[in-house]
């Protein structure tokens, strides 16, 4: 910065007086005119005839010749003409005195700096103050993230209710290290590490820390993931499998035993100087067991994370095992995906089938953002309408018998379209909340094309075109034909009024009654659950409109 104003400075104190002319005496001897200069915003030179022949003498007779070839005469009694010259070029001067005798002038002109020194003087100014700019924005921005991620410090702790610890370990690696170079010892350990990172980064398991041989990473952290059994599992599988394609290359290449364990966590940052982020509890002393418990080549998992991983993966179940301080605990040897989930000839790669299963998962987190986002605040009877519209289209769903794919794309398109109706000004589609949650889930675009058309057409209140939107447009309105609709309605009144403090009660009910007047239901499932015919439910909603 310093250099880039020296710069300019020197530029400005070079060309501030202009341009000097140079002109050619009776065309013989050149010298420079240091009384003549050209300025910026009048190009004007003044060419002295004062000369040591004292014979030539005013008054003076002149013919100027300009470089563009026009000739200009004139006459003065001064010692002195001042003549205006063109842009570039030179410029002739034919003087004669009183005595008749001659002299002629050459004079060389070149166009003045000036307007492109200022210019240029002003380019560089925008471009420091744009520079300096960028670096106060940096500078906040670092700032912001510093405090806060200093704020989550002094929180220090934030618990999940679900999450899945893994903890790797090099077979005798204490042993190894005595008798191996240690420039040998560290670049073979970091081949394992590097292609343990890639693994937790491929399938969205957050690293936590390594120690020594001992490598740890949890899935659920530090955002939740309904589907992080399922994920560091499949972590797990690829270390082993990394592990055994290698040593089937050579057999002296370290071994390594792989533990999980889901439950609770508590995470935070620790340290002054040099934070790190970390987690605690009885799930990751957990963990730390079934690693130590397990045998080399093996993913040993507690009974916690069996039960949420069981339908995906075929598991071998190795009975009650003793574990320190724990007793005896159900453990069990994850030895691959289950074939109809699997990539073909892999036992740890999902094909498209499980990762379906894991979105309609992850939708659950969706679904939990959307209530801690935009409900915090709100009357329960909007959590509780949303709650019920979910259930119901579940069941619909089910008994309609959509695919994995309809399903997924239905049950977002229901939180999303309920999330805009009722909050419409800040559960936008492209909000950071949602944007970000529909990132994680790697939604396809196809999947994205399907679910946003579907918010969009139920946003409008259009008539059902697939059976996607007549699930969701059942499950909208199903709270028409319940026993509990008189009960209902008017406990919905009451929540909407608190927002809409003029809202008129009579005309809110026939609003209702107008919908149920129109009201078809699409779904078969959805006729034979309705509980009261249109005539009875109209007769309710006139009596509690008084």
């Amino acid at each position: 910065m310093k250099i880039v104003l020296q710069f300019i400075l020197l530029i400005f104190s070079a060309y501030a007086l202009g341009q000097p002319v140079n002109y050619i005496d009776d065309g013989r001897n050149v010298e420079r005119a240091t009384d003549g200069v050209i300025s910026s915003s009048k190009p004007f030179v003044e060419v002295f005839f004062a000369s040591e022949d004292e014979i030539f003498q005013p008054p003076y007779t002149i013919s100027y010749a300009k470089s563009d070839g026009t000739v200009v005469n004139g006459s003065t009694s001064s010692d002195s003409w001042i003549v205006k010259l063109g842009d570039t070029g030179i410029s002739y001067l034919q003087v004669v005195d009183a005595n008749g005798v001659a002299k002629t002038f050459c004079i060389e002109h070149t166009r003045s700096m000036w307007p492109w020194v200022m210019g240029g003087a002003v380019f560089l100014l925008v471009l420091v103050i744009i520079m300096l700019l960028v670096k106060l924005r940096r500078y906040l921005r670092q700032s912001h993230a510093k405090n806060l991620l200093e704020r989550a410090s002094e929180k220090h702790t934030k618990k999940y209710e679900c999450s899945t610890v893994l903890f790797a370990d090099i077979q005798g690696f204490t042993k190894i290290a005595e008798h191996m170079n240690p420039d040998q010892l560290v670049d073979e350990l970091d081949r394992y590490f590097i292609f343990f990172d890639e693994l937790v980064e491929r399938f969205g398991v957050e690293k936590i820390k390594t120690i020594g041989d001992a490598y740890m990473c949890a899935g659920g952290v530090p955002e939740t993931d309904s589907a992080n059994p399922i994920e560091v599992a499949l972590v797990g599988l690829g270390m082993i499998n990394y592990v055994k394609e290698r040593r089937a290359i050579d057999s002296g290449f370290w071994n390594i035993r792989v533990g999980l364990n889901t439950g609770p966590v508590i995470s935070g940052n620790l340290g002054y100087k040099k934070k790190v982020f970390d987690i605690w509890g009885d799930s990751v002393n957990t963990a730390s067991r079934m690693e130590s418990s397990s045998e080399p080549g093996e993913v040993n998992v507690s009974d916690n994370t069996y039960q949420k991983i069981r339908d995906y993966f075929d598991c071998e179940h190795r009975g009650r095992m003793p574990v320190k301080y724990k007793g005896e605990i159900d453990m069990y040897f994850v030895k691959r995906l289950k074939p109809e989930y699997a990539e073909p000839g892999s036992i740890y790669k999902p094909n498209e089938a499980l990762k379906l299963k894991m979105q309609i998962l992850k939708s659950a987190d969706l679904e939990d953002d959307i209530v801690k986002t935009f409900m915090k605040n709100t009357n329960q009877n909007v959590y509780n309408r949303f709650k019920m519209m979910l259930t119901r289209m579940e069941l619909l769903a089910r008994a309609e018998r959509l695919s994995d794919s309809e399903y997924l794309s239905c049950r977002i398109a229901m939180i999303l379209s309920f999330a805009q109706i009722e909050f419409s000004r800040e559960a936008k589609v492209d909000s950071p909340v949602i944007n970000s949650r529909l990132e994680k889930m790697k939604l396809s675009p196809e999947q994205m094309e399907t679910i946003m058309k579907t918010v969009y057409r139920i946003v409008q209140n259009n008539d059902p075109e697939n059976l996607i939107e007549e699930v969701i447009h059942d499950a909208r309105y199903e709270y028409l034909g319940r026993r509990d609709l008189g009960a209902m309605l008017t406990s919905w009144f009451e929540a909407e009024s608190e927002k809409h403090k003029h809202l008129s009660r009579k005309d809110w009910m026939n609003e209702q009654k107008s919908k149920l007047e129109g009201l078809h239901y699409f779904t078969d499932t959805a006729r034979r659950l309705v509980e009261v015919n249109g005539d009875s439910q109209r007769d309710i909603i006139d009596m509690i409109a008084e």
